[in-house]
């Protein structure tokens, strides 16, 4: 078992995650197969396209749009899980009981069967598929006119990355004329949106998670930071859109829905996060609007070159986004009304978004209880959290592994976290944080002071706060454990 293959073995076991199919799955799995039905809109001949990821297995979401009479039409399609997928069966409690699949590097443990994921509902160029389609008309300043939710047989002409669009957006040739124009589209109802994303102050956040080259005996070959595109903020507008429209579609016919919630900060949150930035340099009155201030915040922290370690305590200062029935808003993007919609393949919250939709489409009678919903979104948020965790446990551990051949070596870290027994500190390039421990800082007895979040010296005063940058020693590492001991030479002036 090579370092990977451990890794994420360990990290299943720690996380109890389920990751085989059991026996009556697959049984179904054998008798599900597409009912490709008249009774849904054709519409393979629209040049709908996919873009994702060059490395992207399952395609859920296609994309056409058509800027005509000074105004856009925009199509977002998805695939039809809930057709397949259906509840009592199975298939559906297994789904459940994942609620969303687990991206580790060069691994994926689905939450779906790959038949389905992979297969049967992903949008792979030139086959028909079964979708549900959010077909939203805007106005050319960007504003929503209407949408529309309707059952629909597509093809998707292309299966495009990422970096494929932003080539063609800079050359602007070597596509199909109506796929170009459908790019075109796109792209000027994209930095219409953008504007609109600004004036309503939805916050930018730039978290970007590493990616990790691993070579074929399961090691690191590089730590990368993906480049954020052009493409990205196409395809993300084209979701957020679908997305608000099904949240204001449930809301209207049932008076509820699957929300994606993020409540503001807390009070003594931002009080804290107030005085941090006093003391990092901010001589502005904080505006008393939550969502300003964390602007003003996010703003210095890039004006001072700290971007990551502010961005850091920024995030610290936020709430968790969550599964809910309650409208509460979503604060990160400032939308009074959130849900997700796009990605019913990967996420259980999605698919349950796609069957209150479709009860509406097809009259159906099935009992939607909201309490009951209610409780399924709590589960959901539990193991979201249970998700992210475990694949940040892996990128960890394997950038430990990685590290094991620096140990001696002097580097660049910048700290990202105060506390009692010492200072947690991110080394530079390669996104993982070591431990300094108190004892390993010579020269005075230190003491968390709380009120500044720093540790300060109590003969000398010296302290050593959030966001200072530092020269350490990789002391040692443990890759199971997770660990890394870094000890400090040196402080930057």
């Amino acid at each position: 078992m090579n370092e990977l293959e451990a890794t994420i073995s360990q990290v299943i076991d720690e996380n109890n995650i389920s990751f085989e199919w059991g026996k009556e799955v697959l049984n179904e799995l054998k008798h599900t197969e597409l009912d490709l039905n008249s009774k849904r809109k054709d519409l393979t001949k629209v040049p709908f396209i996919t873009i994702d990821g060059s490395d992207a297995k399952d395609f859920d979401d296609a994309i056409h749009c058509i800027y005509s009479k000074s105004s856009f039409t925009l199509s977002v399609a998805i695939a039809d899980v809930a057709e397949l997928v259906q509840l009592g069966t199975a298939l559906d409690d297994e789904a459940l009981n994942r609620g969303t699949s687990i991206y580790f590097p060069s691994k994926v443990i689905p939450m779906l069967p790959e038949e389905i994921s992979n297969n049967l509902c992903s949008l792979v160029p030139n086959q028909i598929r079964n979708v549900v389609v959010c077909e939203i008309a805007f106005s050319e300043l960007g504003e929503v006119r209407g949408y529309n939710f309707f059952e629909a047989r597509i093809k998707s002409h292309k299966r495009m990355t990422y970096a494929e669009v932003d080539k063609f957006l800079a050359v602007g040739s070597g596509l199909e004329s109506n796929i170009s124009n459908s790019i075109k589209s796109l792209h000027k109802l994209t930095e219409t949106l953008l504007k609109i994303r600004s004036k309503r102050g939805a916050l930018e956040i730039e978290s970007q998670e590493p990616i990790l080259d691993i070579n074929l005996e399961g090691k690191v070959n590089k730590i990368i930071l993906p480049k954020r595109l052009f493409s990205h903020q196409m395809v993300e507008e084209s979701m957020l859109a679908a997305n608000v429209c099904a949240a204001n579609f449930m809301n209207k016919h049932y008076n509820f829905g699957v929300y994606r919630i993020h409540e503001e900060p807390d009070e003594l949150k931002l009080e804290s996060l107030k005085k941090f930035f006093s003391l990092k340099g901010f001589s502005g009155s904080f505006s008393k609007d939550p969502a300003s201030l964390i602007k003003q915040c996010l703003l210095h922290s890039k004006d001072n070159k700290l971007n990551k370690a502010l961005q850091t305590v920024v995030l610290q200062s936020l709430k968790r986004a969550e599964y809910s029935t309650e409208e509460l808003g979503h604060f990160g993007l400032q939308l009074q009304r959130y849900s997700h919609f796009t990605s019913p393949i990967r996420r259980y919250p999605d698919l349950m978004t796609h069957r209150m939709i479709k009860n509406i489409l097809n009259n159906s009678l099935n009992t939607t209880n909201k309490d009951n919903i209610e409780e399924i979104c709590i589960d959901m948020s539990d193991l979201e959290r249970v998700a992210e965790r475990s694949s940040r446990q892996v990128t960890q551990q394997m950038i430990c592994f990685f590290l094991k051949k620096y140990i001696g070596q002097e580097v660049s870290a910048i700290v990202t976290g105060v506390a009692e027994f010492g200072l947690f500190a991110e080394i530079q390039d390669f996104y993982v944080s070591g431990l300094i421990h108190v004892s390993d800082l010579s020269g005075d007895r230190y003491f968390l002071d709380k009120e500044s979040n720093a540790l300060k010296g109590r003969k000398t005063g010296k302290s050593y706060r959030l966001g200072q940058s530092m020269l350490v020693t990789i002391a040692n590492v443990l890759p199971e454990e997770r660990k890394i001991t870094l000890v400090p030479k040196s402080n930057k002036k």
